[in-house]
């Protein structure tokens, strides 16, 4: 392979010193600048390709032989999992200014939701938030005020790969997952409907359908998550996951977690919203406000809550 790259090389130098002769360069201009376009081109794709290579050799040696089938239906606790989670997909907060389209709002949230739960939690600074369905990370946030205003850190997760490199690019401080909360307590990879604001687990018709774009997306437990962040304590979830919100809390182990206030959009939930304020009433929660498609859910035992976790 080598050799075959030099030999390539070698010749690329005696076209270009032939086309370089006066006279020819000229004629020879536009398919010049195409094969230096492909050459500019395949060396990027080398560099990509070593700097992901150079990533995956910090991680752990067993989490770097397993492949993802390994790690298919392990229990959301399980600690090669998490740490699998935690080494190769976790990417960490940004520490440079940040990058907005619109810096001069201050509540990026669509009905106020933000500024809800700063009322709710009576102005709580730096606290823990995770924002499933995160979209770009500034439009139609519901966390991004807590972390500018309030000095709040935490989780973005967002499956849509269009959506999370716009997110990237944002400067959020906050830890980001390219990924999905899994609907069952374990890790799978689902096939995702991308749909900008309204992306979703693709359903069995779904699948088939040549209408759209899909792409194949991993999805982890939110338990697992908050494990590879060191943290079972969330003063704020944001779930917004088009549908799939009551199955994904109810994976949640609620014995070894705690959630004060969650903010659930109930449009597009196939159970319908009543089931989602049953349940949620039996881990011990009150519907505190309705804003738009959301439900604002309060931890009824708030006060009592342990001392924060810190991530």
């Amino acid at each position: 392979m080598q050799v075959e790259v030099l030999v390539g090389m070698g010749r690329w130098s005696e076209w270009w010193w032939w086309c370089a002769r006066p006279g020819r360069l000229p004629r020879a201009a536009p398919l010049s600048i195409l094969l230096a376009t492909i050459l500019t081109l395949i060396s990027l794709l080398f560099f990509l390709n070593a700097k992901g290579l150079a990533r995956q050799k910090w991680a752990d040696p067993l989490i770097h032989e397993l492949g993802d089938h390994d790690l298919a239906g392990a229990p959301q606790h399980h600690p090669d999992l998490v740490t699998y989670i935690k080494q190769l997909h976790l990417l960490t907060p940004h520490k440079g200014p940040y990058q907005l389209n619109n810096p001069n709002i201050t509540d990026f949230s669509q009905n106020g939701q933000s500024q809800k739960v700063e009322e709710i939690l009576k102005g709580k600074r730096g606290g823990v938030f995770v924002e499933a369905g995160a979209y770009d990370g500034e439009s139609l946030s519901n966390t991004l005020y807590l972390e500018q205003q309030l000095g709040w850190h935490g989780l973005l997760v967002e499956p849509d790969p269009w959506n999370f490199w716009s997110l990237r690019k944002k400067g959020r401080k906050a830890h980001a997952v390219q990924a999905c909360l899994s609907p069952s307590p374990f890790p799978r990879e689902v096939t995702f409907k991308q749909s900008d604001t309204m992306g979703h687990i693709a359903s069995v018709g779904e699948e088939g359908s040549r209408r759209g774009i899909f792409t194949r997306v991993k999805c982890f437990p939110l338990y697992s998550l908050l494990l590879a962040l060191n943290t079972t304590h969330v003063h704020f979830l944001s779930l917004d996951v088009e549908g799939a919100e009551l199955q994904v809390l109810k994976t949640v182990p609620w014995e070894r977690v705690t959630i004060d206030v969650i903010c659930v959009e109930h449009r597009h939930i196939p159970e319908g919203s009543q089931a989602l304020q049953n349940f949620l009433e039996e881990q011990g929660y009150i519907l505190h406000s309705s804003l738009g498609d959301d439900y604002i859910f309060v931890r009824s035992k708030l006060q009592e809550s342990p001392a924060n976790d810190v991530l």
